[in-house]
């Protein structure tokens, strides 16, 4: 690969995310939904009225999302016996991974990147699977074909990044560069892509990570403008110089908030919501204005007549006029009455606001605005889910995504971390031992993974509650039954309960369990 062959591909990626405005669209998108909307206006130093009816529906939608427990289940379709042990470790595995790589958290904020920007995508830069991943820009990510959905079939993928000089230059050191090709590394101010906030402390370089697939084995490399600092290397692992495994997976799993034909970038739920933001924003200024200047009275008076015009607006305060009799003061003093102002505006702010939270499935039901004093549980789950079905497909998508870390992780495991796998098995004598998974199982392995998908959000856990209390009522379970059935983030600690329950005398307890069995 020439010097300068990766910047001439980014550079040509770069040329296409700026024609088609994904890095203005992105920033935009960001401004408006932390609530930076008159971003850019010239208002003389006057702070302007925002209902920022963005952020709430986005956060509705995410949160309604995340709150879908995912877990991963690997199989053979073939359900050979002699694998099973295999998949049962790799179960384990990626449980444990997902808890110490804080994936809960990655992926609620990947998903929010993805509602707001369209698309996000997730970087296992570790070899380690127990390390929490990086979050990217979709601006940060570039692809050799944009018109491919399917993330593992790109050609090539750029990863953009602002590193500090002397980090890149101590790497290229590392990587028997000359002194001459080290030098050439120097800061820049190519900040242009950047979102939000250009500004930068330190000094920094744009270096690019290039991944690539050569004979369906993935090669990286790094590089600024001026040099390849790290050269194209197999992401290969090896012992005693004998291969051991071979990734085969970009690590990189992407969420797509709405996907669109023939384009490897999603829509954003914000960018859609925006016009209708602006026209809410603008309709409740003029409403603002037109109040301060016409729906309050405003004094009037002759400059010539009023001696002190500054006691006009103090409460009690005597008024010198220079006329000589009452109609001439009458007439020199004069309140305008308010004016009446149109409703036409109050419904145009209203009926703006109520459809586009409609439209975009966040209308009161959606947002939770329901009583759970006067509605049952079930009733406000059977509602939550009718709201939620416009949802569907992002949660697919992210049931898709958690599919994708899980086959990335496999591929992973694999290739970095072969010899630390072990099985559970009986011995000779029908002890429990653990013995070593050989290499070549792993590596004929097939795993289909299967997503099991739960709700874990307040209402699921009330309507739960309520089922048993009602069991309790109807003397169809005891109260032990009862204690051993409520969740374990339930309003009265279950660990409480069950002590109070332990330290009962045994006579004690079975008169309690005696007077649940007598019949009404």
């Amino acid at each position: 690969m020439m010097d300068n062959d990766i910047w001439v591909k980014y550079q040509k990626s770069h040329d296409y995310i700026q024609e088609k405005g994904i890095v203005s669209k992105t920033d935009k998108n960001w401004s408006m939904y932390i609530g930076d909307q008159w971003k850019g206006l010239n208002s003389n130093g006057q702070k302007l009225p925002i209902l920022n009816i963005i952020k709430p529906v986005i956060k509705y939608k995410v949160s309604t999302i995340a709150q879908h427990a995912m877990t991963a289940n690997f199989s053979d379709a073939s359900s050979k016996p002699e694998y099973q042990g295999i998949y049962t470790e790799l179960n384990r595995r990626f449980a444990q991974s997902w808890e110490k790589a804080k994936m809960d958290t990655v992926s609620w904020k990947n998903i929010k990147h993805s509602s707001i920007q369209g698309d996000s995508y997730v970087y296992f830069y570790s070899n380690n699977t127990n390390d929490i991943p990086q979050i990217l820009l979709n601006t940060s990510v570039l692809f050799g074909d944009e018109n491919e959905q399917d993330i593992q079939k790109q050609p090539y993928i750029i990863l953009v990044e602002r590193l500090s000089v002397e980090q890149v230059k101590k790497i290229a050191k590392q990587n028997g560069l000359s002194d001459a090709e080290i030098e050439t590394i120097a800061t820049d101010e190519d900040t242009t892509d950047q979102v939000l906030n250009k500004k930068e402390v330190s000094d920094k370089v744009t270096s690019l990570l290039y991944l690539t697939k050569i004979d369906g084995v993935v090669y990286s490399a790094k590089a600024t403008k001026t040099c390849i600092y790290q050269k194209l290397t197999s992401r290969v692992s090896t012992k005693m110089g004998e291969e051991v495994g071979k990734s085969t997976m970009y690590p990189i799993a992407p969420m797509i908030w709405e996907p669109q034909p023939n384009n490897a970038r999603g829509v954003s739920e914000v960018e859609t919501m925006i016009p209708n933001q602006l026209e809410l924003n603008k309709t409740l200024a003029r409403r603002s204005v037109t109040v301060k200047f016409a729906a309050f009275p405003r004094i009037a008076y002759d400059v010539n007549a009023v001696e002190d015009p500054s006691v006009l607006d103090k409460v009690g305060a005597p008024i010198g006029v220079s006329t000589g009799n009452a109609q001439s003061i009458n007439q020199s003093i004069a309140y305008l009455n308010a004016a009446n102002i149109s409703g036409d505006a109050q419904q145009l702010f209203n009926d703006l606001l109520t459809q586009t939270k409609e439209l975009a499935g966040a209308g009161d039901s959606a947002l939770g605005n329901i009583d759970p004093e006067r509605t049952a549980a079930q009733a406000i789950i059977a509602v939550r889910d009718q709201t939620q079905v416009p949802l569907n497909e992002q949660i697919n998508t992210y049931q898709q995504f958690v599919e994708d870390v899980a086959l990335i992780w496999f591929d992973m495991w694999t290739t970095y971390d072969v010899e630390s796998f072990t099985q559970e098995t009986e011995d000779e004598n029908g002890m429990q031992i653990n013995i070593p998974i050989r290499a070549e199982d792993l590596k004929n392995l097939e795993p289909s993974v299967r997503i099991d998908v739960s709700q874990d959000n307040n209402w699921t856990k009330l309507s739960e509650q309520q089922t048993i209390d009602q069991l309790l009522d109807k003397q169809q379970i005891s109260f032990e039954e009862w204690v051993e059935l409520c969740p374990d983030n339930s309003s009265v600690p279950k660990g409480k309960l069950q002590k109070i329950l332990a330290a009962r005398p045994p006579q004690q307890q079975n008169i309690a369990e005696e007077a649940m069995n007598i019949p009404e």
